[in-house]
């Protein structure tokens, strides 16, 4: 080989709620690895967060989506405004429950407890769903470093972000090869 180009991907971050036992990654959901009740809480209001929430929606189940920032979609941008938009307008079209300036400490007894500006709201769910973004993994990038004369990382291995810069990415390194 002359080159090397690696796209390893991303791994989700997680964290526990307590009771994780019905505490589950979007991807676990999305791959239905794992079934997530009637109702729901999503903690992570970016593009996946919402995403999920809007997709378990449509399946009629009720969904809540709790943001620590002051709004929906605010990180990992620019989004194409067309589908941004219309994600902002699907979200309440379906009666997702946003609660935003909140985050989420525990997982008990199927009960989230969530802290929003010194206020602590219960919320029943029969499982929360994590979308709190993405580790970059790169350890194989990281153990042929040395080794590869002409190396290189693309993608969410790189710098996670959304597909339009990974795609970006990955033609100006091809371009130059």
């Amino acid at each position: 080989f002359d080159t090397v180009i690696l796209a390893t991907g991303s791994t989700p971050k997680v964290f526990s709620l307590g009771e994780d036992e019905h505490v589950y990654t979007a991807s676990q959901v999305l791959t239905k690895e794992k079934e997530c009740g009637e109702k729901t809480v999503v903690v992570g209001g970016g593009l996946v967060g919402c995403e999920t929430a809007l997709w378990l929606a449509q399946m009629g189940k009720s969904v809540t989506i709790v943001e620590a920032l002051d709004k929906i979609l605010a990180v990992n941008g620019p989004l194409c405004h067309a589908n941004s938009e219309m994600l902002e307008r699907l979200i309440p079209y379906n009666h997702i429950q946003v609660i935003t300036q909140a985050k989420a400490s525990k997982y008990q007894d199927g009960v989230l407890t969530v802290d929003q500006n010194g206020a602590e709201l219960q919320l029943p769910c029969d499982s929360v769903i994590l979308s709190v973004g993405y580790q970059e993994e790169d350890s194989l990038y990281q153990e042929v470093e040395f080794d590869v004369p002409e190396l290189y990382l693309l993608g969410d291995a790189k710098k996670v972000s959304n597909i339009m810069y990974a795609i970006w990415d990955a033609f100006e390194v091809a371009n130059h090869i």
